[in-house]
């Protein structure tokens, strides 16, 4: 029998519980989980908060001018978008604040090092953002001094330009404050949080406070001595936490205020009160709970979802006392009807008494273990901030003919080992395509969103193509198409151990695709923080595989789309997974077609349509493959779920799903035999509250265990592996707009 796998590096130590064995799988990668990169900077056209502004970074003398008159210069006409911040502890007595603003970027020298201390009155805010969005904020410690109610707060009010929206905070330290990181009450959302670190926030480590504070994804970060992880009790919005150690958290390490969908995967919580709670919810809240390591001393409940469910549980590890004080686990909705649903797959539990409390709602338990030896601890150390490189560098400025930058390109290239290109910022007009060679180790690296590379020419484009084999990195870019060519295209040759890993990458405005895989069998994908949108006329994300078992799979870790007129497209044996995905728009007449011998999986999705087309927007046909449709919720009114599979070769699992429709009995048609498909778990709501569907199709348990197959092995720890002989491509928050095909990858060899 399968065990679930322990993740990251594991230390020979004893837990609370009783002498260690190893439960782990010896085949698991130990790489570097949190996909640590270089840091690159500081450049010479940057601003430098001491160097130009004088601040005085001592710690002693206020420093609150300085700063703000840094702040409001930011990104202004002849100023640079990129504020640099040496190391030093800058004392401020009053609240920062920007307004209005796009694609600006603030970083500090040394994350441990680069110290903003509040002195001034308590329960004050140390930095307010209004309308400031696709920026990034990293390698700062922000230091409330026990005093400070919050140290960043993300705050648009819904009246200045630019809703707060595709920010990233990395390598940042949050302490000794209320709150560390937070929302408001009007639209912040698609924000990343990556590697961050939060002491002592005896509040919230972060804090969603809105309706539209939406797809917060937060990644490898660490929370030590909270009040509370994880949260949007303070208002309502939607969360993901993935990788992320949580160590004493005095309340919860996450809590969910509001019904919607989540996911929590690959943590670890030690010692902790507890690692999940939630309030009552009158209404469905599809979650995901999967692979995480839960390891506690108390006799808490250390899972309490009181909601109507479905919530789904596969291959966690709970290390618990064994008492019967309190359950493990327990989903109880006390408006009592209708019960709960909740489902359990491979989970492992060191308690064999009380382990779960169900509430007479609808259960499903497989495989699971009760009374098993405690595991060996990871290491509960957080994940190491972005180390400083010392590659040789070349400078890049909007000046420049496209020729004299691919002289500069080629140069680079030609030295055998690894360059920095800087784009500085500024407009570039592109007239020939920018060429990366075989062979290349290449960094192309830009000030933020305000480094644009658009094409200005005459022939077929693209504005960039990489011929693998390449090392490569694209960084703090955008790119544009200007309606005529294709953004960016990679020929890869599909040796064994190349793989294309990209972090916020935003595609908006493709002709054709947004995103189009083509032909490959051996490369790696995986994609963290997609937003793909906007894609008209054709299919946002294309994939097309080789008519092979073996061929690649894209795998998609949280994701935001809206106005595409048509979603996801699978080819030729493709194989796609995406897990919580918010797919919405007026456009989005259609968000899957499924054919022939594709796979998808897809755990933890909003699906949001107002588009009023009598059509459906998941069409499965002519279909030999197998399709999983888990934990998510669908906003369609006027549409049906179709599978039609006259031939029974294909198979659909639709899992823990709530339906916001105008019609209950005709939302899904079923063409197939009933051993082909399973409706397990689901509910509808027409305006009178959640209510269940009835269970349909093969609802055997081994068919289930199956259908799941693919989830359990897919996790979001397991990173490409970079091989010294492969190639690789890592893309780290990069904008591609208004192309044919905004991001193409082809294997042409």
């Amino acid at each position: 029998m399968k065990k679930p796998l322990l993740f990251y590096a594991l230390y020979m130590k004893k837990t609370l519980v009783g002498i260690v064995v190893i439960i782990v799988n010896a085949c698991i990668p130990l790489l570097s989980i949190a996909q640590v990169q270089d840091f690159y900077g500081p450049f010479a056209g940057w601003i430098n908060l001491q160097r130009d502004y004088h601040a005085a970074g001592d710690g002693i003398q206020d420093d609150t001018k300085a700063l703000q008159a840094a702040l409001d210069e930011l990104g202004k006409p002849n100023h640079s978008p990129v504020l640099y911040i040496p190391k030093g502890t800058y004392r401020i007595t009053s609240t920062l604040m920007m307004q209005t603003r796009t694609g600006i970027e603030i970083i500090g020298e040394d994350p441990l090092a680069t110290i903003i201390l509040w002195d001034g009155a308590a329960n004050q805010k140390m930095f307010l953002l209004n309308g400031v969005s696709y920026s990034e904020f990293a390698r700062i410690t922000w230091d409330g001094n026990n005093k400070a109610a919050a140290a960043v707060a993300h705050e648009w009010d819904g009246r200045v330009g630019y809703a707060n929206s595709g920010t990233q905070h990395t390598d940042e330290i949050f302490r000794n404050v209320q709150i560390g990181l937070k929302s408001g009450k009007n639209m912040d959302a698609e924000f990343s949080i990556r590697r961050c670190r939060f002491y002592n926030c005896t509040v919230h480590g972060v804090s969603l406070q809105g309706w539209n504070a939406l797809d917060w994804w937060v990644w490898d970060c660490y929370f030590d001595s909270c009040n509370i992880g994880v949260t949007n009790t303070g208002g309502a919005g939607n969360f993901h936490v993935y990788r992320s150690i949580f160590k004493y958290s005095k309340t919860a390490d996450i809590a969910l205020g509001n019904s919607l969908f989540f996911s929590f995967r690959d943590n670890v919580s030690y010692n902790s009160n507890a690692f999940i709670v939630a309030s009552q919810f009158s209404n469905t809240s599809p979650i995901t709970i999967q692979h995480n390591l839960i390891v506690s001393q108390k006799n808490n409940v250390m899972v309490n979802l009181v909601t109507k469910g479905n919530v789904l549980f596969e291959n966690n590890t709970f290390v618990t006392p064994d008492s019967n004080k309190n359950y493990v686990i327990s989903c109880v909705d006390y408006f009592k009807t209708p019960p709960a649903d909740l489902i359990l797959v491979n989970n492992l539990f060191t308690a064999k008494q009380k382990t779960v409390e169900t509430g007479d709602g609808r259960y499903i338990n497989i495989d699971n273990q009760y009374g098993i030896k405690a595991p060996m601890l990871p290491s509960l150390e957080p994940k190491p901030f972005e180390a400083k490189a010392k590659d040789p560098l070349y400078e890049l400025t909007n000046k420049m003919t496209t020729d004299e930058m691919q002289a500069i390109i080629n140069k680079a290239s030609g030295k055998n080992t690894k360059a920095v290109i800087h784009f500085n910022y500024g407009s570039y007009s592109i007239s020939k395509t920018l060429v990366v060679p075989s062979g290349a180790k290449l960094v192309f690296l830009g000030d933020g969103f305000s480094s644009l590379l658009k094409w200005s020419g005459d022939s077929a484009g693209p504005v960039l193509q990489l011929n693998y084999p390449v090392k490569a990195v694209l960084r703090n870019l955008k790119i544009d198409g200007n309606a005529k060519v294709d953004g960016v295209v990679v020929y890869d040759n599909d040796k064994p151990g190349n793989a294309v890993y990209a972090n916020e990458l935003l595609l908006y405005h493709g002709i054709t695709s947004n995103l189009c895989i083509n032909g490959l069998t051996n490369t790696s994908f995986v994609f963290e923080n997609l937003q793909h949108n906007y894609c008209i006329k054709g299919t946002s994300v294309k994939l097309i595989g080789t008519n092979q078992q073996n061929a690649s799979v894209l795998k998609i870790f949280g994701c935001a789309s809206v106005g595409n007129t048509n979603t996801y497209s699978i080819d030729k044996g493709g194989k796609m997974i995406v897990y919580d995905n918010w797919t919405e728009g007026a456009l989005a007449s259609q968000f899957i077609h499924l054919t022939g011998a594709a796979a998808f999986t897809l755990n933890g999705a909003m699906l949001a349509n107002s588009a009023k087309a009598q059509q459906p927007f998941v069409a499965i046909d002519s279909f030999s493959g197998k399709a999983v449709f888990a934990e998510m919720i669908y906003n369609e009114p006027h549409k049906t779920f179709r599978f039609d599979n006259a031939t029974n070769k294909g198979q659909l699992l639709v899992v823990g799903t709530l339906s916001w429709t105008d019609s209950t009995s005709n939302f899904y048609t079923m063409n197939t035999a009933p051993d082909s498909y399973a409706l397990i778990n689901n509910r509808y709501n027409t305006g009178g509250g959640s209510l269940p569907i009835a269970d349909a199709g093969n609802t055997d348990k081994a068919f289930l265990k199956g259908m799941l197959t693919d989830m359990q092995q897919t996790l979001v720890s397991e990173k490409p592996v970079y091989s010294k002989s492969g190639s690789n491509l890592i893309i780290n928050r990069v904008f591609i707009q208004n192309s044919i095909n905004n991001l193409r990858i082809e294997n042409l060899y």
